[in-house]
């Protein structure tokens, strides 16, 4: 028991030298190398990373991506939604007569990007 909650101790170092890793170099190759150096110098599972140093780079790289694709996704959907719901809005206000010069300024469009909402112009 004494051993697995060394262990536990050592992967919570890990992670947390982690995290400060990222917050210096980004989610960079460069924070998973100083990480594992690091951890190495302060025998943080020295003897895993001794022996799965490369395995542990491909790893934390590709969760790298991952992340990065997911989170890239993510903004694109909530801009596409943003989008949505301008066409929407500059839509029932132009049908209530607002001008497309308002309407552009309620939205913080562009005239051009009103006038395309509105299939006034094309795109």
């Amino acid at each position: 028991m004494c051993k697995e909650r060394n262990v536990i101790n050592q992967y919570l170092t890990f992670t947390k030298i982690y995290n400060e890793q990222v917050k210096l170099h980004g989610r960079t190759r460069e924070a998973v190398l100083e990480r594992i150096r690091i951890c190495k110098d302060q025998n943080v599972l020295s003897e895993y990373l001794a022996g799965r140093e490369k395995e542990v780079v491909d790893i934390m790289m590709t969760l790298f991506n991952e992340e990065y694709i997911l989170k890239t996704y993510v903004e694109s959907r909530e801009k596409e939604a943003s989008e949505k719901t301008k066409i929407g809005t500059a839509q029932k206000l132009y049908k209530k007569g607002n001008t497309i010069e308002d309407i552009a300024d309620i939205l913080d469009a562009s005239v051009k990007e009103v006038e395309q909402w509105l299939g006034l112009v094309r795109a």
